[in-house]
């Protein structure tokens, strides 16, 4: 009986290795077009808004895999994300209907493929000690010979790439960008870093945003005197735009009232306009703050906003010792700080804000402010003077009083508007040469304007929503937080055409441990306050130290000598100096400590606690089934 029982158990294996084997060469022949994505946010579904991207070609676009084998054979991450690559040109290909091919090379050394390769500017890859390379990348044309490329599929990208290929290929569809309106003080294009004592300077690149910008629209460059809005612009982006001239403050107000579109970032602290941390890059932002209040917000002079909540753990100093804080002026905001119901942020998961601003609203200015996005509850408006320079990280954090009220930090503006300019156009400056209007002046909108408006400018340089790597000379870019997304969905939006905003809110991405970081911040404030006590305590005993010892200074010091009862002073003082640092030593351990066993014992219970979990059920499972043997055995 035992020896059937033996047989037919290994007859059982022996089926389910064969049924094993037949369904997955079924699933991979008949089933090939069916899958389940289950990663949240279905980072690896097509998006439904992507679909007319593809089906809406209307010339014949050619893209080009160029992927070495041997670059297969040595690295199986590289020949893996090669198949990711082929399977969603192979859907893209599906959608277009014949108008994307895709072809696929293999440059082997010294061939006629390498050498179109390289000449499109793919980039090579060393493989090993004997000068082989290898290639990866992509290049594509369309029949107007327009041609994008991608030098090389960077894993650290690979969270990106059906962002980076719909891209790509939608630009190549469009030939004709829509055209952007850029007013800006901010060196969004580059410039000249400021030498030591102002002198010389190094060449500074373009912001990164602008390489995104770019991929989309046509920008053009404005300047801060203008007289009219160009008639081929289609929307305005204003980026600290300081020093405004009247001119242009009348052209930007009557363009916006005539049904053009704006995006505007206005910023109380503009760390990336003034690296040596001013307060702002130099000039006035009143003409700016001019039109914003005709549109119905204001952004208040010299206060930002703080989220105890949102704050970015930085290195800081305290007592003279390195540590680690909560800087609530850089906010890290999750997608519950977004709008989830605008085009603009909906898709978004995070954005990072730096000494950002506040947005308030204006009573009966007739314009409608909806909030994109907005701080938590536990915010606070902090004096603006207190970021400045070298701010005091760990102050700001002890001293964080929340107002239990939500700050907007960008809106989107619409309804009917009026002109900041009631009585028509400014006069010319004297001696101007006299010049016939554009159009008739309007004092009001004719349709709903649409503006966005956000109060953080340092929120476009990539320093806070990036990290930057260097392959093989090439640059890689890898957001952080979704601040470039955010841009060029405004931009779209405003222009009528968001058609990659489902795609930018994937991949950066961050999920932190939500409990372990209010249980650590809780901790930490308490025992904040206790080093504030305790250094406090030690600046008093220095400070009656000093104060003993000023009665040796003057006429005849040399022959003075401390009395008896000083000289016990002075070491009472110095053996409460030395108590205190032993306590400050005892509270900086054991907030490391408590910080440490919390952070254990929580990813103990996400790691550990899910398997010990089953483990115990499953061992629940067996005895009771070794119960129910024993009680049929014992009926038997």
């Amino acid at each position: 009986m035992m020896q059937d029982r033996s047989k037919l158990a290994v007859v059982a294996v022996a089926v389910a290795a064969v049924l094993l084997v037949a369904v997955n060469l079924v699933s991979n022949t008949s089933l090939l077009g069916l899958r389940y994505d289950a990663t949240q946010g279905a980072a690896y579904s097509l998006s439904d808004q992507v679909k007319p991207v593809f089906t809406g070609i209307e010339e014949p676009i050619t893209v080009r895999i160029y992927f070495s084998s041997m670059l297969g054979e040595a690295s199986p991450r590289h020949s893996a994300y090669y198949q990711r690559v082929r399977d969603l040109l192979q859907q893209y290909s599906a959608l277009a209907k014949g108008k994307l091919k895709v072809e696929y090379f293999n440059p082997e050394p010294f061939s006629d493929t390498e050498d179109r390769a390289v000449g499109f500017g793919m980039q090579a890859v060393p493989l090993g000690q004997g000068g082989e390379v290898g290639y990866f990348g992509l290049a594509a044309t369309n029949s107007t010979d327009d041609q994008k490329t991608i030098p090389f599929f960077n894993l650290e990208r690979e969270k990106f790439l059906e962002y980076d290929l719909t891209k790509l290929i939608y630009s190549l569809s469009r030939p004709n960008q829509p055209k952007i309106g850029m007013l800006t003080s901010l060196p969004l294009e580059g410039g000249m870093s400021q030498g030591q004592f102002g002198m010389g300077g190094q060449p500074t690149p373009p912001w990164a945003i602008m390489e995104g910008i770019k991929d989309l629209f046509e920008v053009t460059n404005l300047d801060v005197n203008l007289e009219e809005i160009p008639k081929d612009i289609s929307i305005l982006m204003l980026a600290q735009p300081e020093n405004l001239s009247e001119s242009a403050q009348y052209a930007i107000d009557q363009f916006v009232l005539r049904g053009g579109k704006a995006l505007v970032f206005v910023d109380p602290n503009a760390e990336s306009a003034n690296p040596m941390g001013g307060m702002q890059g130099g000039g006035s932002l009143e003409g700016a703050k001019k039109l914003l209040a005709a549109w119905g917000v204001s952004i208040p002079d010299g206060l930002i906003a703080g989220d105890l909540d949102a704050a970015t753990r930085v290195n800081s100093q305290a007592g003279g010792r390195p540590v680690v804080s909560d800087y609530v002026a850089w906010m890290n905001l999750p997608k519950e700080n977004l709008d989830a119901n605008d085009a603009i942020t909906g898709d978004l998961g995070q954005i990072m804000m730096a000494t950002s601003g506040v947005i308030d609203t204006i009573a009966d200015a007739g314009t409608t402010v909806t909030p994109l996005i907005k701080t938590g509850l536990k915010s606070m408006r902090v004096p603006a003077d207190k970021v400045v320079g070298m701010p005091d990280v760990v102050a700001l954090f002890r001293d964080f009083k929340p107002a239990n009220r939500a700050e907007n930090l960008a809106v989107r503006i619409s309804g009917t508007a009026k002109s900041a300019f009631p009585d028509g156009a400014p006069k010319r400056p004297e001696g101007a040469a006299a010049k016939a209007p554009a159009a008739e002046h309007l004092k009001q909108s004719t349709q709903p304007i649409q503006v966005v408006v956000v109060a953080d400018a340092d929120m476009l340089s990539e320093r806070f929503w990036a990290q930057e790597s260097n392959f093989m000379g090439q640059r890689v870019l890898v957001p952080t937080s979704d601040n470039a997304s955010f841009v060029v969905n405004a931009l779209e939006n405003l222009t009528g055409s968001p058609a990659l905003s489902s795609l930018r809110g994937r991949g950066a991405q961050s999920r932190p441990f939500e409990l372990i970081d209010s249980i650590r911040q809780d901790a930490e404030l308490q025992f904040r306050n206790k080093e504030q006590a305790l250094l406090t305590r030690l600046d008093e005993l220095q400070k009656k130290i000093g104060d003993v010892q000023l009665k040796q200074q003057g006429p005849g010091a040399a022959e003075a000598m401390l009395s008896e009862e000083d000289t016990k002073t002075i070491e009472n003082y110095r053996g409460e100096i030395i108590a205190t640092r032993g306590e400050l030593r005892e509270v900086q351990r054991a907030l490391r400590q408590d910080i440490e066993t919390i952070e254990g014992f929580v990813k103990f219970i996400n790691i550990a606690g899910v398997p010990i979990v089953f483990g115990l059920i499953l061992i629940g499972l067996a005895i009771v089934r070794h119960n129910r043997r024993k009680i049929r055995a014992v009926e038997t």
